[in-house]
């Protein structure tokens, strides 16, 4: 019997079917989704992404203007552009002005009481004395008893400074008693590790920026829309809706800037916050 035209033959066996997808044991499902998440995850590390923060002032800034202006600067959103640029300017104003409280600290606070800079002093002090760098800011030779840190310190400099005031004829007596040590680090590696500590907390904000860098960089010039309502091709919206559970809000914004302008690559997630092209008429 021959099959009208237009029609597959019907598969009599295993083998005329279509071709099974290859089973893998359960180590061997391991090692597969490990080489595709590396095979993604490398080209990440390798070629880099752009995208736009979400959790701070900088992406806010830089995206909802953008998107006032694709809407035609709709009262709504000309509303939340200027609140995002009145953010960005308060973000700048209490960062510059704890840097500048910082600095007085460092430039005024610390030598009015007279603290010097730490850099290494006692960092030597398991060798002390007779090598190098063992005499420390009053004057005196290193030795573990004798290490304070300079909130201590100062306070004994300043009674033993008293008791020879109120003392002048026991100066000397005092001065042999009354001993402040010395002002240095109490653990030189110790400080080295808080040091690392710091670098790896700061690090996110570092890529943070960078990310942003990268960004401005690469977004292009053209007067185009940031923000689409894109319908599904493949099914009608209401039932595409039901099948993957999605809401209205889930069709807004996800064509990516790759899509549009070839910019590669980028983060492979459904954005609010991306260009693209204007929607398939339906």
């Amino acid at each position: 019997m021959r099959c009208s035209s237009g029609y597959a033959k019907v598969p009599l066996s295993p083998q005329d079917g279509p071709p099974e997808e290859p089973r893998f044991s359960d180590a061997d499902n391991a090692h597969v989704a490990a080489g595709k998440a590396l095979s993604f995850l490398m080209k990440f590390e390798r070629e880099g992404y752009c995208k736009v923060e979400k959790s701070s002032v900088y992406g806010a800034a830089v995206a909802i203007p953008q998107i006032a202006r694709s809407v035609g600067w709709s009262a709504t959103m000309t509303g939340l552009a200027i609140r995002a640029y009145l953010f960005l300017v308060l973000n700048y104003v209490i960062q510059g002005f704890l840097i500048s409280v910082m600095n007085e600290e460092a430039q005024v606070m610390d030598p009015f009481k007279g603290q010097m800079h730490l850099c290494d002093f006692g960092a030597s002090v398991a060798s002390c004395p007779g090598s190098p760098n063992c005499r420390g800011p009053g004057g005196t030779t290193y030795t573990f008893p004798r290490l304070y840190d300079f909130t201590s310190w100062s306070t004994r400099v300043f009674v033993r400074d008293s008791l020879k005031a109120l003392f002048p004829e026991r100066s000397e007596e005092i001065a042999s008693l009354a001993d402040p040590g010395e002002y240095g680090l109490e653990d030189y590696y110790c400080r080295i590790v808080c040091c690392l500590i710091f670098m790896m907390a700061v690090v996110d904000d570092f890529e943070a920026s960078r990310s942003l860098a990268t960004l401005l960089y690469h977004l292009p010039s053209e007067d185009t829309s940031w923000i689409c309502y894109e319908l599904p091709e493949w099914e009608v919206k209401e039932r595409a809706k039901k099948i993957h559970s999605w809401t209205e809000l889930d069709l807004v914004g996800t064509v990516s800037l790759q899509r549009q302008f070839g910019i590669r690559p980028l983060q492979p997630q459904r954005k609010l916050l991306a260009h693209c092209p204007h929607p398939h008429p339906r």
